[in-house]
């Protein structure tokens, strides 16, 4: 029953109708809707896993809440230079998290391998299954992705 369920999710998943994408620094948390909350430190130790929270912002601006039918929030770190797209961090050595509470908190944790500036690049992914259809007769999903940055110094 499990398989099925994920088969048919995966299916789902992959009938995406709308993205929309959006970049925040971790010097511009006040300029994004989308976080209200971007923790992690601006110095930290090499090869140490250090904590981290993001708290993601599940407003929906455009969308009536009685049209989703399901939700899924997910994190992806990585402490790769120069990746920021979704799909690159998913190419690359990156971690993965999900919002099991379904209040946008994400209590993540990383290690910087480079000693000296780097960067921790991340992407939230919101995934919103409605109660709608394409014309094609799939359930219309709409992913939203919106891209976290912030200068790291390893010592």
């Amino acid at each position: 029953m499990r398989k099925c369920f994920r088969i048919i999710l995966l299916i789902i998943f992959c009938s995406c109708v709308h993205k929309e994408d959006k970049i925040l620094t971790g010097n511009a948390i006040g300029e994004s809707n989308s976080l209200q909350v971007f923790k992690f430190p601006d110095t930290v130790l090499k090869n140490q896993n250090t904590s981290g929270e993001i708290k993601y912002d599940l407003e929906l601006d455009t969308l009536n809440s009685l049209r989703v039918n399901k939700r899924y929030t997910f994190l992806y770190v990585t402490t790769e230079k120069g990746v920021f797209s979704l799909e690159d961090i998913k190419k690359g050595n990156h971690d993965s998290f999900v919002d099991t509470v379904g209040d946008g908190t994400f209590y993540f944790n990383t290690k910087f391998t480079n000693l000296g500036q780097n960067i921790l690049s991340g992407v939230i992914q919101d995934v919103i299954f409605t109660n709608e259809f394409t014309e094609g007769g799939k359930v219309k999903v709409i992913k939203k992705n919106t891209n976290i940055s912030k200068e790291v110094f390893v010592k």
